[in-house]
């Protein structure tokens, strides 16, 4: 509801509180008269547009102004809804899709295709092994996701998991401020395998080829910063990347194998109790065409559908254990040892003035088999990375060797290092200055001022209130 029908007050009296509170022109807020029988979904005049905010987006309107999102709906803003990933239109405005992983770029990491598994521009359609089944869940992780591990647990079951970054605006999945790398970290240790699914779950077919680079490198880079690696297995959004717009051969080029699936549980149209007893029927029906000894499956489903972990997977688990299947992971399944899921990236991140990271002191403190870290283990000379962050985990991302790292438990920043040039996950330079601790100024915790740039609510602040109260009184008093 528009403020003016709210308080029932005339254009020429709304527009006196504009000019009272000092709006007009503002760059965080606009305000505009219209006529209220004009269609809402209509774009604004041309005295709005001016003012810097731009009401709608996309194909043949244009671009969104600085600092907002497009939404799916093609209509500017900033909440969730416009700014989360996929929907959100990314060539006409920001989104979650822009944002980047801490840490050094990925790009340089040598890529050679090494085994006997095929990769881009080749696609995996099946396994080869007799009597497995590669249970795989896209899009994660989710709020079920831990629910799903503990149940592959009490199966003894392997799974695989096509992580997405950033999607679904859950946030970045390197951000140890979420549960997400925590359960990234958890897969990985327990001896799942953690693939991509790329950074937002873009369609890679329906995007540019530079486009599809940064959808890989961004999701390597968060990946590395979880757990010290990223993946050399990948499954594109919607199962679309083709020849004609060169994905599969940038795959290749990134040194993926590109992995589909031969059993569609068709889980994310069942998603109701009642639904998914169709998943179910698809699943015993294709199992039921053939002997263990003859065949292997490859399985499709998504641990963000709350179906697929509560109901679904354990009746495939069952359905398995019965007819003397073996849940494994794609690597498993395909015969590709586990030292090639993965290439690694054992450098740390460090600053022209802070060349040689502290070193912890001298101790024989065992090294982390298990990516934990402090009193008693240390990450230094670990496969999970050198430093030991706040959460106690071992990782070789600014998160783990920054703010709140553990010294004694492995390398960190010098806190008092006073210029930090590190690359973001795409090699973009970033550039950090004097009187902020590098490590805390990585983050962007704060400003060099302590200011509240572009947040309208706290630029503001309390005077905004009071100037619009005395613009109420004046304007009902001018109405009566």
């Amino acid at each position: 509801m528009h403020l003016q029908a709210l308080l029932g007050l005339s254009s020429l009296a709304l527009a006196a509180i504009v000019s009272a509170c000092g709006l007009e022109g503002s760059e965080h807020h606009h305000i505009t008269i219209r006529d209220r029988s004009r269609d809402e979904n209509e774009i604004q005049d041309d005295k709005f547009v001016t003012r810097g905010f731009k009401p709608r987006c996309g194909p043949e309107i244009g671009k969104c102004s600085d600092g907002y999102c497009c939404s799916s709906a093609g209509f500017c803003g900033d909440t969730q809804e416009h700014c989360k990933s996929p929907d959100c239109l990314m060539d006409y405005g920001r989104c979650d899709a822009h944002k980047r992983p801490k840490g050094p770029p990925t790009s340089t990491i040598p890529r050679p295709k090494i085994g006997n598994v095929l990769y881009g521009p080749s696609i995996i359609r099946s396994c080869n092994v007799p009597g497995t089944v590669a249970l795989t869940y896209d899009d994660g992780p989710y709020k079920y996701t831990q629910d799903l591990l503990d149940l592959l647990d009490r199966y003894d079951a392997k799974a695989t998991f096509f992580i997405t970054g950033v999607n679904n605006g859950k946030g970045q999945i390197d951000d140890l401020n979420l549960p997400w790398a925590s359960l990234i970290k958890d897969m990985y240790l327990k001896g799942h395998q953690v693939a991509s699914h790329t950074w937002s779950h873009q369609n890679l077919t329906r995007i540019t080829s530079d486009q599809r680079r940064e959808q890989i490198l961004r999701n390597e880079a968060a990946i590395r910063n979880i757990i010290g690696v990223f993946p050399t297995y990948m499954r594109p959004p919607f199962s679309s990347c083709d020849i004609a717009s060169n994905c599969l051969d940038d795959m290749g080029s990134f040194g993926y194998h590109v992995v589909l699936y031969d059993l569609d549980t068709q889980d994310y149209r069942n998603a109701n109790p009642e639904a998914i007893q169709q998943s179910k029927d698809i699943f015993d029906r294709e199992l039921s065409y053939w002997k263990v000894s003859e065949k292997s499956w490859l399985v499709i489903g998504h641990d963000i559908q709350e179906q697929t972990v509560y109901n679904l997977t354990e009746h495939m688990l069952r359905r398995l254990t019965d007819d003397g299947y073996r849940a494994v992971t794609v690597g498993d399944c395909l015969s590709d040892p586990r030292e090639n899921w993965y290439r690694k990236d054992n450098r740390i991140i460090s600053g022209p003035n802070d060349k040689t990271p502290k070193a912890p002191p001298a101790g024989n403190k065992p090294v982390s088999t298990d990516g934990t870290c402090g009193a008693n283990h240390t990450c230094i000379k670990s496969n999970f990375g050198p430093c030991c962050s706040s959460h106690h985990f071992c990782g070789n991302s600014t998160q783990h060797c920054g703010v709140g790292c553990l010294p004694d438990a492995g390398y960190c920043f010098s806190p008092n290092t006073t210029t930090l040039n590190i690359t973001d996950s795409l090699g973009g330079a970033v550039n950090t200055e004097s009187k902020i601790s590098a490590a805390h100024s990585i983050y962007g915790a704060t400003s060099k001022a302590g200011s509240l740039v572009g947040n309208p609510a706290l630029t503001l602040g309390r005077p905004l209130s009071m100037a619009i109260v005395t613009a109420l009184v004046g304007a009902m008093l001018f109405e009566l």
